[in-house]
């Protein structure tokens, strides 16, 4: 955007917003500019939170208790206790009737009612699953996650169905599959609890740019979102570097693999 917050005072910190240039963009200067997101930036001034856009311009009033940032074109906002949610014209879309809520992701938002009981509701409000849930953590790929006590894990349906069985550490679905533990290993399912991979690991990492890491006796490998591994367990270290391509070591020893798991560059020193 060309654009970057700075931090003014000593005495009375104060944010504006600079161009390339070093040029001061707008007037006023506020307590706080949180980062950009979706073209817009949440703000504070005095004690309420607004909105400005990437030319430092007021686009929706600074009159919110809290606010977070705009997800899929929608921000949760909070006012007299209550939250829901609005555009970026700053249209109230989601009425303020809720005592907490998330963001949105893929077209869902989880909602509170209250401090434990939650819920789950579409981008026009309609309410998928009614907020009466305990240790709902997220919702995602139409599948919700409970978490029922320290180590204790289970998926419901978007009919608040629970299915297959309980983990003892479990992620959110993404991609159509999630990472589970289970007896103390770790596996990857698909949507309908199916094992893509067998409970057999020491660790699966979060999946990233499609890849993840996965961890057996010490040694690590790459694994895709269809439970392939195009690297095989054997490496000390493994890591993305950017263009499709991943770093091993082992000993003293660097290489490179491709997206396909081909060498680009083998083990030397």
């Amino acid at each position: 955007m060309g654009i970057a917050i700075v931090q003014t005072g000593n005495q009375k910190i104060r944010y504006g917003l600079i161009n390339k240039r070093g040029d001061l963009i707008g007037n006023t200067q506020y307590k706080k500019i949180f980062p950009f997101k979706e073209g817009l930036a949440a703000v504070q001034h005095k004690k309420r939170f607004g909105y400005i856009d990437a030319k430092g311009n007021i686009l929706i009033e600074a009159k919110y208790s809290k606010v977070s940032s705009f997800s899929e074109g929608l921000a949760a906002v909070q006012k007299d206790g209550k939250c829901g949610y609005i555009d970026k014209n700053g249209n109230e879309i989601i009425p303020l009737t809720y005592s907490r809520c998330l963001d949105f992701d893929d077209g869902k938002a989880i909602v509170f009612n209250g401090m434990r009981k939650a819920g789950v509701i579409n981008k026009t409000g309609e309410v998928i699953i009614s907020p009466s849930i305990n240790g709902l953590v997220g919702f995602s790929n139409k599948r919700g996650l409970i978490r029922a006590g320290s180590w204790n894990y289970y998926y419901i349906t978007e009919e608040a169905r629970f299915y297959d069985g309980y983990y003892d550490y479990a992620q959110s679905f993404e991609h159509g599959i999630a990472i589970v533990q289970k007896n103390g290993k770790w596996g990857i399912i698909n949507h309908n609890g199916m094992p893509v991979i067998t409970s057999k690991y020491d660790k699966i990492e979060p999946f990233q740019n499609g890849y993840a890491k996965v961890r057996i006796n010490g040694f690590s490998g790459l694994t895709n979102l269809k439970g392939e591994l195009i690297v095989l367990p054997e490496y000390e270290l493994i890591s993305y570097v950017g263009e499709g391509l991943f770093r091993v070591e082992q000993g003293d020893k660097v290489g490179y693999f491709d997206s396909m798991g081909e060498w680009i560059w083998n083990l030397q020193n």
